[in-house]
């Protein structure tokens, strides 16, 4: 009777257990449709001739595909120069702002500083003000050094952010001790520490950081808007929109195309890195 009820008993938890399972994978398809919906309709109206576009009820693959979207979208702007700007601003602030917030985030890891957990807070107090309050001030600086209308900008006011400084902070601290122990023992300086073995240690940090870094600025609009006024130095995104506001007889195909390979660079970055990605959020949120 009891081993009855017992197998009785694991039925009904199995049973609640498949339940459950199947409500989790209905809320991930209906996520999923939500996010990657719009993102699909993009893709495939972009092989849409300008008729399907137009066909009601609408439908979500071409009859015919085509690629007379691209070639209308590539050649009414100069995308290659754009590609090349927004490339060279997002990979050289990338780099840049992780080097100089993970020095910033290893002195508030393991340096003794005076007063270093109120630096922290103030740092972390910075992310709760918004770009924009400091958006006028920041340029009359910028246009009083001679920097606008430069990629100067754009690059000095992103080297530094206190999510970035956080999460590297975060991830510093998991670290073994004996590891900085026996390096000051051998001699090691500060910086060596930091360079020779904190860095490499911190590789999972460091891609989930370049992701959120390099997506960031690849899409910036705003700053790039504002402090480039050189069609030559524009970026993708700025691009992008000239190409909506400028072109007011242009269908939506080549819109939706222009789209598509805008964007492919952040997807590649996300698909080379996206290993680490998960780990480093781990990670980070782990405090030996």
């Amino acid at each position: 009777m009891a081993s009855a009820q017992a197998i009785r008993g694991r039925q009904v938890a199995k049973q609640r257990e498949t339940f459950f399972f199947i409500i989790w994978l209905a809320a991930c398809l209906l996520i999923s449709v939500i996010f990657l919906g719009p993102v699909l309709w993009m893709f495939f109206t972009a092989f849409k001739p300008l008729a399907e576009i137009r066909t009601w009820p609408p439908q979500l693959l071409p009859d015919n595909w085509t690629t007379e979207n691209f070639t209308r979208a590539w050649t009414a702007m100069n995308w290659p120069r754009m590609f090349f700007n927004s490339f060279f601003v997002a990979t050289t602030i990338t780099i840049l702002h992780l080097f100089v917030s993970s020095l910033a985030a290893y002195a508030f890891a393991w340096l003794r500083v005076p007063f270093k957990h109120v630096l922290f807070m103030l740092v972390l107090a910075t992310m709760i003000v918004p770009e924009q309050v400091d958006l006028i001030p920041r340029f009359l600086m910028m246009s009083s050094w001679g920097l606008v209308n430069s990629y100067a900008p754009l690059i000095i006011l992103a080297l530094v952010h206190g999510f970035t400084i956080f999460l590297y902070r975060q991830f510093f601290q998991s670290l073994p001790v004996d590891y900085f122990d026996a390096a000051r023992v051998d001699g090691a300086s500060v910086f060596r520490i930091y360079w020779s073995i904190v860095m490499p240690l911190a590789w999972p940090a460091t891609a989930t950081l370049f992701i959120f870094t390099f997506l960031g600025h690849w899409n910036a609009f705003l700053y790039p808007l504002i402090y480039l006024q050189n069609p030559n130095l524009h970026t993708v995104q700025l691009g992008l929109a000239f190409f909506s506001y400028t072109q007011a007889g242009i269908p939506i195909g080549p819109m939706m195309a222009a789209s598509v390979f805008v964007a492919l660079p952040p997807i590649i970055v996300y698909i080379l890195f996206q290993r680490y990605f998960m780990r480093g959020v781990v990670m980070t949120g782990v405090k030996g």
